[in-house]
């Protein structure tokens, strides 16, 4: 009885061995849904092994993260693992993104790949197979005819800003600015002008450069009555030939006309007291004595 018992173990444990050998992988995937698939998304499959003891996964072959193709890119890969009571459950997750936008739907595969397991007495292989994935476009390639889908719609306008108040300060402002400028340009322009024009040569010279050389006798004596007036302002004083060294030692600049001065007082008395016009050469005299003084007056500003 005891050799029989023995035997009946022995064979009991051999075919308890022959059957562990013969056990298969399962495999259990779980594929992302096969429609409604756009440009960007992210697709998730899940495939759960029950693998028996006497195999091991070699996880070099397993798929790793990188571009798929122009469609796919496998972004991410998670690994888990726990012991069963047949031998060890692997749980791999695979997270795919969508880089394909098409212009009209289409179905594409995710990619199939093979998984490799060692053991005794030898090694197995399991495959994976596609996984069919329907995209479909961003939009139509023709946009409905409608309000808001056809063609390019124009800019929005604008909104309409109130710029018077900005407008009116930048007037006061200018405003400001220009009183400190208008100063500035009196004091060194428009002032200094007003009194070169206003100093006794410079109006004398303009009065006779309005009076023509064949003009009446009395225009040209007036003439001469406002060289003498120059000459008196100039002089601050009643200016005779009996007085024309003083002047000239007040005013050296003007030594230089000191003879045209003395016969000036000359042809003055002659014209005014002796009865004598003035020719067309005491004219041409005349002025040009007048534009001497003036060049003086004008150096001497």
């Amino acid at each position: 009885m005891l050799a029989v018992a023995c035997g009946l173990l022995t064979a009991s444990g051999l075919a308890a061995a022959d059957a562990e050998d013969t056990e298969p992988i399962v495999a259990q995937v779980t594929d992302p849904r096969a429609y409604g698939h756009r440009v960007g998304d992210v697709l998730t499959r899940t495939i759960v092994l029950d693998v028996p003891g006497r195999l091991t996964l070699d996880e070099a072959s397993i798929p790793t993260p990188g571009r798929i193709g122009h469609s796919f890119e496998l972004r991410r890969v998670t690994q888990g693992g726990r012991p069963t009571l047949r031998g060890r459950r692997h749980t791999l997750v695979f997270d795919y993104q969508v880089f394909r936008a098409p212009s009209e739907p289409v179905v594409l595969d995710l990619p199939s790949f093979t998984l490799r397991f060692d053991g005794q007495p030898r090694g197995e292989e399991l495959r994976i197979d596609f996984a069919p994935v329907g995209l479909a476009p961003l939009a139509p390639v023709e946009a409905p005819l409608r309000a808001g889908l056809g063609t390019l719609r124009p800019d929005t306008p604008a909104l309409r800003v109130d710029t018077l108040p900005e407008r009116q300060r930048l007037s006061l402002y200018a405003a400001l600015a220009l009183l400190p400028l208008a100063h500035l340009a009196m004091v060194y322009l428009g002032w200094p002008w007003w009194r070169r024009r206003q100093r006794p040569f410079a109006r004398a010279r303009r009065q006779l450069q309005g009076v023509p050389l064949a003009a009446p006798t009395d225009e040209w004596l007036d003439a001469w009555r406002t060289l003498h007036a120059a000459l008196d302002a100039t002089a601050r004083r009643v200016l005779h030939a009996g007085a024309v060294d003083r002047f000239v030692a007040e005013q050296p600049a003007y030594a230089a006309v000191r003879g045209e001065l003395l016969q000036f007082f000359e042809r003055s008395e002659r014209f005014f007291f002796g009865g004598q016009a003035p020719l067309e050469a005491d004219r041409l005299w005349l002025r040009d004595f007048c534009r001497r003084c003036f060049d003086i007056e004008r150096g001497r500003a």
